[in-house]
C-alpha cells in the first residue's frame, strides 16, 4: 500500500503535525492513476518472470524509457516495485495481488475503477440536490463500442473482486443438505456461482441477468471444470416474471450486490419473487453493503461509506440492516 507511514510520520500524524488531507488527495490519486496506467500497459505482468530495466521493459512495452522510468519510480516510492542494479522487480502484493498468473488478481477491478472515479466527479451535483446525477452502462446501448468496453472493464472488474471476496463468503455460509440446484439473481459475470459450484460438486447453477451480464459469465466459465454446471438465462430480473419451471425448483438462491441499485419496494418485490422460486426449507442468501453495520475495522467502514456515496450518484441506495431484515 503507497501510504503506509514511518514511525515518525504516524506519529506527527497522531499529534495532528501531518497535513493528511494532503495523503488522501493528491497523493493516493496520483498513486491509484499510476497504478491502474502500469495495470492497463501490463507493467507487472512483463515483470513476472524476471527484473528488467528500463529500456528492456520499455522495448517490452513499446513505451518511451523516459516515460517508463518515472513511472517506475513512483511504484517503487509506493511499495509495488523493487529496484536493485537498475533493475525492477515486482514486490510480494504485487506478485499476489497484480499477476495474471495469480488466482486472486484484482487487476481487472484496478482497470475498471477510473470508471468509479469518474462518478465520482457528480458528487457535489449529488450533494447539493440529493439527486442522481449519472449512470452506469446497463442502461445505455451496449452495440456501441465505447458503451461495449465500459461495459466489459466493468463486469471483468467486478468478476475478479468476488474471486477474491467470495472465497470468504462461500466458506461461511452452509447450504441446505443435499443440494443440486442454486440460482444466481442478476448474478452477470458468475463468478460466486463458480465459487459455490467449486466447493459443491453436485450443485447446478443458473444465472439469470441481461445480455451484457451473460456474456461475462460465459467468459468467465470458459475454461473451468464447472462450466458445464452452469447455465443462463437472459432476462430483465426486474420487469420479467421468472419461468414458470423456477417454481419451488432451487435448493438456494443469491441475491447478492443488487439491492443498492434498486429502489425499496422494488426489492421487496424481487426478494418475494425468488424466494417463490425456493423448495420448502430453501436458503435465500442476501450480500450487500450495510450502512449503519458495526466494525472493528475503520478501512471496512470507510469502505461501506464510500460505496454508499458513490452509488446516490446513480440513483442507488445503500440500505440500513432494519430495511433488509424487513423484506426477508
Amino acid at each position: 500500500m503507497g501510504l503506509r507511514l514511518t514511525p515518525v510520520e504516524w506519529l506527527l500524524e497522531r499529534l495532528n503535525l501531518l497535513p493528511m488531507p494532503l495523503l488522501d488527495t493528491p497523493l493516493a490519486g496520483g498513486i491509484g492513476k499510476a497504478l491502474v496506467t502500469a495495470c492497463e500497459l501490463g507493467v507487472f505482468d512483463a515483470l513476472r518472470a524476471r527484473p528488467l530495466t528500463v529500456h528492456e521493459l520499455a522495448a517490452c512495452l513499446d513505451c518511451h524509457p523516459h516515460g517508463v522510468y518515472a513511472l517506475l519510480q513512483l511504484l517503487v516510492a509506493a511499495g509495488y516495485l523493487r529496484v536493485s542494479r537498475e533493475r525492477y522487480s515486482n514486490r510480494a502484493v504485487t506478485r499476489r495481488w497484480l499477476c495474471a498468473d495469480s488466482p486472486v488478481n484484482i487487476a481487472p477491478y484496478i482497470v475498471h475503477s477510473p470508471d468509479i472515479v469518474a462518478l465520482w466527479e457528480h458528487l457535489p451535483e449529488v450533494v447539493r440536490t440529493g439527486q442522481a446525477a449519472a449512470h452506469l452502462p446497463y442502461e445505455d446501448d451496449p452495440t456501441q463500442p465505447e458503451v461495449r468496453a465500459a461495459l466489459e472493464r466493468h463486469y471483468a472488474g467486478l468478476a475478479a473482486l468476488a474471486m477474491v471476496l467470495g472465497q470468504e463468503i462461500v466458506h461461511r455460509i452452509r447450504l441446505p443438505a443435499g443440494s443440486t440446484r442454486l440460482l444466481d439473481v442478476g448474478g452477470s459475470h458468475a463468478a460466486y456461482s463458480l465459487l459455490f459450484c467449486r466447493k459443491h460438486p453436485t450443485l447446478h447453477a443458473t444465472v439469470v441477468d441481461l445480455p451484457p451480464g451473460i456474456e461475462a459469465g460465459k467468459r468467465t466459465m470458459q475454461h473451468t471444470a464447472e462450466g458445464a454446471r452452469v447455465d443462463f438465462l437472459c432476462q430483465d430480473i426486474v420487469r420479467e416474471a421468472f419461468p414458470a419451471h423456477f417454481a419451488h425448483s432451487f435448493d438456494v438462491a443469491l441475491y447478492f450486490h443488487i439491492a443498492h441499485l434498486l429502489p425499496p419496494e422494488v426489492n421487496q418485490q424481487l426478494l418475494e419473487r425468488v424466494a417463490c422460486c425456493l423448495k420448502p426449507g430453501g436458503t435465500l442468501i442476501f450480500v450487500d453493503q450495510l450502512t449503519d453495520a458495526t466494525h472493528s475495522s475503520r478501512l471496512t467502514t470507510a469502505m461501506v461509506q464510500l460505496m454508499a456515496l458513490t452509488v446516490s450518484a446513480i440513483g442507488g441506495t445503500c440500505y440500513p440492516f432494519a430495511t433488509v431484515k424487513g423484506w426477508l
